[in-house]
């Protein structure tokens, strides 16, 4: 099970290719199969380890700025506190943003993305027709019933193409090329090309990058001086953010290949802070060790709440609609927002 715990604390990088896959290979929340008749992955925070190594030794790695906001951006203020919100969402600010144009229209946007998955997020908890009230009833305070009316008939798009997602069946054989080509195939046809592009097009070009990559490193062919300079001309098509967040995810791979490796080795603290100081720097290796000591907090947390899950779940005077209420409730007075955001999401690909 460490190996989960270490999943739910992991922050799902922004254009990294796992979370690309995710929607294209499993993504398949369990969506209800109607909608409302017209009127329904930090950022998640980082490992203790990688977020420790990042804000030290990391910097040398990645030196390039992210690219600027757009201006047009309204950011979401907190949410209030209201007693008929989900119980997920509670003491959270909404994640994400609508984007307005210069004459005030609803862009496709990353953003507004990340409003809707915010919001789906409390699936199982109350159906896609409430989440789809809930959602429109924060824009309208925001920005009134014109943009309100707007970002209804996207979501109902977006609701569309996860609900079509979620029933797409994957041949026997398929590639992976194969499949992500199918996914944006309807993702194109259900979204249309702008709201796609939008959407999910820094993370397709990540995938395509990734793919291409994979190709490269497996080609026999090729002589270690022509692979390298063309693993170099691929990189050169990412972005500056692209490329950051590449290299935060090979630094926390190194972090974890060294850690299987302390485990593997027995070593104690002193020689763990050693091998670390060798590698990363004092500083960055002094955080390792208190982040160690915070991974090690998370999964007794962890822990607590599959054991308790687990005594709901077998509680046989409790039919399903209490069980899930209750679990709800402990997931809740277990983790933060988004914390329990991450515990969903594992639940929901059963790998927790």
């Amino acid at each position: 099970m460490r190996s989960l715990h270490k999943a739910a604390r992991q922050r799902p990088g922004r254009f990294m290719f796992g979370a690309a896959l995710l929607v294209a290979l499993v993504g398949f929340i369990a969506w209800p199969r109607q909608r409302a008749d017209g009127d329904d992955e930090a950022s998640a925070a980082a490992t203790p380890r990688t977020d420790a190594l990042r804000s030290g030794a990391a910097d040398r790695i990645a030196d390039e700025p992210a690219p600027m906001a757009s201006a047009r951006t309204t950011p979401t203020p907190a949410a209030t506190l209201l007693s008929d919100w989900p119980a997920s969402l509670r003491d959270s600010a909404p994640d994400g943003a609508v984007t307005l144009d210069a004459n005030g229209r609803v862009q496709a946007s990353v953003e507004l993305r990340r409003l809707f998955d915010y919001f789906l997020t409390a699936l199982g908890e109350r159906d896609v027709a409430a989440i789809r009230d809930l959602l429109l009833a924060h824009v309208r305070s925001l920005h009134g019933e014109v943009v309100a009316a707007e970002v209804a008939a996207l979501f109902d798009r977006y609701v569309d193409f996860q609900q079509a997602l979620a029933a797409m069946n994957a041949p026997p054989g398929e590639s992976l090329r194969a499949r992500l080509a199918r996914v944006r195939d309807l993702r194109q046809r259900l979204l249309d090309p702008a709201m796609a592009e939008a959407f999910f097009g820094d993370e397709d070009r990540y995938t395509a990058y990734t793919l291409d990559r994979r190709d490269l490193l497996a080609d026999t062919g090729l002589d270690e001086r022509t692979r390298e300079q063309r693993l170099e001309e691929l990189a050169a098509r990412l972005s500056p953010e692209q490329r950051a967040s590449m290299r935060e995810a090979n630094a926390a791979l190194l972090i974890d290949e060294q850690n299987r490796q302390f485990d593997a080795l027995q070593l104690d603290p002193a020689q763990r802070q050693s091998e670390r100081e060798a590698l990363f720097g004092t500083e960055a290796a002094q955080r390792l060790a208190q982040a160690d000591a915070e991974q090690a907090a998370w999964d007794a947390r962890v822990r607590a709440y599959v054991l308790a899950r687990e005594a709901i779940r077998a509680d046989v005077r409790l039919d399903a609609a209490a069980r899930e209420r209750a679990i709800a409730q402990l997931r809740a007075r277990s983790f933060d927002a988004p914390e329990q955001r991450r515990i969903q999401s594992l639940e929901a690909v059963r790998q927790l």
